[in-house]
């Protein structure tokens, strides 16, 4: 789609064939009464006959006008989607309750492993990363550049924030990254495995800023049921140990914000419910038109300029009468 930046400027458009029109008109009037006057009118009329319009420079300040009048081309662009990720890495998510090809594998790397590919499948879509332990901090904020995101993502650890779980905290942080973001297209996926035990922030509250700024909340809570492996010293055999699960306020943290609540106890489970996120989360927002304009003025500027020049080597020196 083409539109100009500056369209006032195509109203001069038919001013340089305008005033080679005047300046034709004027030059067949006398200035002198002559015997032979009426001669004269007609050797002139004939030469103004065989004069040939000055098509190239027309053409040339044409093509200049058009040139300040800077046209853009718009480019079509698809639709985004919005989503930040909240991936919890406090020391419950350490437990060996997850396998890949066989072998077992912590709560976080499989999360990890799932959110990378949810990454890699997003085309236009915007992303950003929060980690959130004892306190939640943002890894990156909304950006549709995935190589850059996967590449903090492959450096989550457990502990990098702390041990306990600052739940609110997660949740009103996901709220503030995307409260500049088009209303209908705010999405926080949350993956939890405990419940609150640190932070500032109570996870009602969080839940009242997520319900009062439209962002819809996408629950996961992560981990088995009952008691969980966890590994220990390097000297030491691995535990035994419970993680509770505040599965309750992850159901109500969802319905009350327009999301869903799910529960992965398992590796395909985990796998299956990003991809169901991905297909609920139909709303899009349109990108900012700004960020696809492409400045045409470039081409009929220089080929103005190129056709003016071939005038004058033509002889075009005098282009109007």
């Amino acid at each position: 789609m083409v539109s100009f930046a500056a369209p006032l400027w195509l109203a001069l458009l038919p001013l340089p064939l305008l005033l080679w029109i005047i300046a034709s008109r004027k030059s067949r009037t006398p200035a002198l009464r002559h015997p032979q006057a009426e001669r004269l009118i007609q050797l002139q009329t004939a030469l103004d006959q065989r004069r040939r319009l000055p098509w190239l420079w027309l053409v040339g300040t044409a093509l200049l006008v058009l040139a300040l009048a800077r046209p853009q081309w718009l480019e079509a662009q698809p639709e985004r989607r919005n989503f930040i990720l909240a991936i919890d890495v406090s020391g419950s998510m350490r437990a060996l309750d997850f396998t890949i090809d066989g072998q077992p594998v912590s709560r976080l790397d499989m999360v990890k492993r799932v959110v990378s590919d949810f990454i890699d499948k997003r085309r236009g879509d915007r992303i950003g990363l929060i980690v959130f332990a004892d306190d939640a901090f943002t890894l990156t904020p909304l950006s549709s550049d995935h190589r850059l995101i996967q590449q903090f993502l492959a450096d989550v650890k457990n502990g990098m924030a702390g041990e306990k779980t600052a739940l609110g905290q997660a949740i009103a942080l996901g709220v503030k990254r995307l409260l500049n973001q088009e209303p209908g297209s705010r999405a926080l996926i949350l993956l939890t495995d405990g419940t609150q035990s640190s932070g500032t922030i109570s996870p009602q509250s969080a839940l009242a800023m997520a319900r009062a700024e439209g962002v819809r909340v996408y629950a996961i809570g992560i981990g088995s049921h009952g008691k969980v492996l966890f590994p220990r010293g390097p000297r030491e055999k691995p535990d035994y140990k419970e993680v509770p699960l505040d599965e309750a306020y992850l159901q109500q943290l969802a319905r009350e914000t327009g999301g869903r609540y799910y529960r992965a106890a398992a590796t395909e489970e985990l796998a299956r419910i990003v991809a169901d996120v991905e297909e609920v989360e139909t709303t899009r927002a349109p990108l900012d038109p700004h960020q696809t304009r492409y400045e045409g003025y470039p081409a009929p500027l220089l080929l103005g300029l190129a056709l003016i020049t071939l005038a004058l080597m033509r002889g075009e020196t005098r282009v109007a009468p």
